[in-house]
């Protein structure tokens, strides 16, 4: 339950406090308040001070996602080009998953690109992928919608340090964890492309 704060309310222990958005410059943020905080349940009694106990909290997790990204930024800098022999062994027949709209297969056979996106409209990829050395992963491939076909190339870069390998949209991208140290990353083994390429290329 969100229940609205104002000066001189206190919220009931265990229960969101809502802040309303025209406090707050049309933002909107929750707060909720512990049954043993006594340092945010007498904060939210006036309008302010609720409101810095919640800009801290939201700052706060803002702050650690933008300490990972940094972190992240200064590893990779420090990271070695990742290999040919070792990025065609990271993503021969297997599929980089792109969440749940989209994936891509590198085949070996002819080193066949094959992919889809739902990004923009349903869309559909093919091509070849191929390793230009620097640690760079290329795909020049077709793709089709809606809107007709155009080619492009893609490249992106991976760095190593350790077991986590970094990835970044060259040239300019920001880095990120591509393969964490447990060897987690988004690709799958196996073709997971081809069957959803079928079906957009009998619709569109």
């Amino acid at each position: 339950m969100l229940v609205p704060v104002g000066p001189g309310r206190a919220p009931a222990k265990g229960i969101k406090v809502w802040l309303p958005p025209s406090w707050l410059g049309g933002g909107r943020i929750v707060c909720v308040v512990g049954r043993r905080s006594k340092i945010v349940k007498s904060a939210v009694r006036k309008f302010v001070g609720a409101a810095l106990a919640c800009c801290v909290f939201v700052v706060g997790l803002q702050g650690g996602a933008m300490a990972k990204a940094a972190n992240s930024i200064s590893e990779a800098a420090k990271a070695t080009a990742v290999s040919d022999e070792s990025l065609y062994q990271l993503y021969k027949n297997r599929s980089w998953r792109w969440g749940n709209h989209g994936a891509a297969y590198f085949a070996v056979q002819k080193r066949q690109f094959t992919a889809w996106s739902t990004e923009g409209g349903k869309s559909y990829g093919e091509g070849v992928w191929f390793m230009p050395g620097s640690g760079k992963l290329c795909f020049r491939a077709t793709w089709h919608g809606s809107w007709g076909a155009k080619t492009s190339l893609s490249c992106f870069e991976h760095r190593q340090a350790g077991k986590v390998i970094y990835q970044r949209k060259s040239p300019s991208g920001d880095w990120y964890e591509f393969k964490d140290r447990h060897g987690k990353s988004s690709l799958r083994n196996g073709d997971h492309a081809s069957k959803k390429v079928k079906r957009f290329k009998a619709k569109l």
